[in-house]
C-alpha cells in the first residue's frame, strides 16, 4: 500500500540516503548531508518519502531557504519515483503545493529530470511517462541560490569493459595529455582526514578565485564533504608533485554513478594537463565501482564545456526542467526587487544570510 511521509527522522534520512545510493533515478542533490549543508546560511530542509509498505519508492528532498519574512520551497531535483511506481508522479507533484503553504512559503520550485536520451534513460522520467500529467506553476527557475539540476552530461562506458577500452576511445590529443600527465611525477592520493580535505579543497578554492568564480568555501561545506567521504559517497582526489599539491577534483557517489562537482589545478608553464588526469582517475574509479559511466557535469565557461567534451560525452539537457508557483505574489515581488540588487554577487549574499542566522 502506498503512503507518504514529510520527515527529518535520522533513521528515515539514512533509509532515504541508501535509496539514492543505489537507484539509477538517485541525485546527490537530494542527499540529505547535501540537504544540511545549506543549515550554514540558517536555511532549514525535509524530505518527502513515498513509502510501498514502509520501503521506500521515490520522494524528493527539500531546500526550505528562508532570510527575514522571506521562505522558499526548493526541490533540486526531483520529485524522483523508482521506474515501476511512475503512476504515482501525479499524486507526489499534487504534494508540493500544499506544504509549501503549509510552511509559509512565498514561492516553491521543483525540477524534474524529463529525457528521452537513451544512455540515460533510466535515470529519468520520459516524455511517455509525464505526457498526462498536470504540472502545478510556470515553466522557469527564478530562484538560483540553491544549485537545481537541469541535466547530464554522461561519459558512456557501455562500448569498453576496462578503462584501457575506453582510453583507446578517445581521440590521440586526450591519450596523449592523460600519459603526459602521469609523466610528470605526479601521486594520486584520496583525502580521508579533514586536514587532508581541507588542504585538497583548498586547491579547488584558490582556482576559482584566479578564475573569478565562486565555489562554496571549506567552512560552509565542511561537513558535508566530511560525512559523505567518510561513507564513501564521495571522492576528493588531490594531485602532488614534489609534495606539493597542484591540483583537486571532487566527485559524489549516488544514483549508480560518480558526478563531478568541481576541480582546480595550479597554473603552470608548461600546462601539466592535471585537470585531464583528475578526469581520468574518476573515470577509473566509476569502472572500479561497477559503474556504466561518468557524469562529467553540466555548466561552466566556454573553455571548461568544451574541455569536458573532449571525453566523449553525451550532453543531455532535461526538457523543460524547472517549474514554479507564487504563493504569495507581494511577498515575492518584493524578493525579486532585492534580488535583482545583489544577484552579481553571491559572496555578499551568502555573508548577509550568515549574519541574518
Amino acid at each position: 500500500m502506498i503512503h507518504f511521509l514529510f520527515t527529518k527522522d535520522s533513521v528515515w534520512l539514512q533509509k532515504w540516503d541508501d535509496f539514492l545510493l543505489t537507484e539509477d533515478c538517485g541525485s546527490h542533490l537530494l542527499y540529505s548531508d547535501w540537504l544540511k549543508s545549506y543549515t550554514s546560511y540558517g536555511f532549514n530542509y525535509e524530505v518527502f518519502l513515498v513509502l510501498d509498505n514502509d520501503k521506500i519508492v521515490g520522494g524528493f528532498g527539500v531546500v526550505i531557504a528562508k532570510f527575514l519574512f522571506f521562505k522558499f520551497y526548493i526541490i533540486p531535483h526531483g520529485p524522483i519515483l523508482k521506474s515501476s511506481y511512475d503512476n504515482h508522479l501525479q499524486e507526489v507533484v499534487d504534494k508540493i503545493k500544499g506544504r509549501a503553504k503549509e510552511l509559509g512559503c512565498c514561492y516553491a520550485q521543483y525540477s524534474l529530470p524529463i529525457s528521452d536520451e537513451l544512455q540515460i534513460k533510466s535515470k529519468t522520467f520520459s516524455t511517455s511517462d509525464i505526457k498526462d500529467l498536470k504540472l502545478s506553476g510556470k515553466k522557469g527557475n527564478l530562484f538560483k541560490f540553491v544549485y537545481s539540476s537541469y541535466g547530464i552530461n554522461w561519459v558512456d562506458f557501455s562500448n569498453a569493459n576496462s578503462p584501457e577500452q575506453l582510453i583507446n576511445q578517445f581521440t590521440a590529443q586526450v591519450r596523449r595529455n592523460i600519459n603526459l600527465s602521469y609523466k610528470t611525477n605526479a601521486k594520486i592520493h584520496f583525502a580521508k582526514s579533514e586536514e587532508e580535505c581541507r588542504l585538497a579543497y583548498k586547491a579547488i578554492e584558490d582556482n576559482a578565485l584566479q578564475g573569478n568564480y565562486t565555489v562554496r568555501s571549506f567552512n560552509d561545506f565542511k561537513d558535508t564533504i566530511l560525512n559523505l567521504v567518510e561513507k564513501n559517497r564521495a571522492f576528493l582526489i588531490f594531485i602532488t608533485i614534489d609534495d606539493q599539491i597542484k591540483g583537486a577534483g571532487f566527485a559524489v557517489n549516488c544514483g549508480n554513478c560518480l558526478t563531478y562537482i568541481s576541480g582546480g589545478t595550479q597554473k603552470e608553464k608548461p600546462d601539466l594537463k592535471l585537470g585531464y588526469l583528475i578526469h581520468w582517475e574518476f573515470m577509473k574509479k566509476s569502472f572500479e565501482l561497477g559503474f556504466s559511466g561518468y557524469n562529467i557535469s553540466m555548466g561552466g565557461s566556454k573553455g571548461v564545456v568544451e574541455f569536458k567534451s573532449k571525453f566523449n560525452t553525451t550532453t543531455a539537457y532535461y526538457r523543460e526542467p524547472h517549474y514554479h508557483i507564487v504563493l504569495k505574489p507581494l511577498i515575492f515581488r518584493v524578493y525579486t526587487i532585492l534580488n535583482s540588487i545583489f544577484v552579481k554577487n553571491k559572496k555578499t549574499i551568502s555573508v548577509v544570510l550568515k549574519r541574518l542566522k
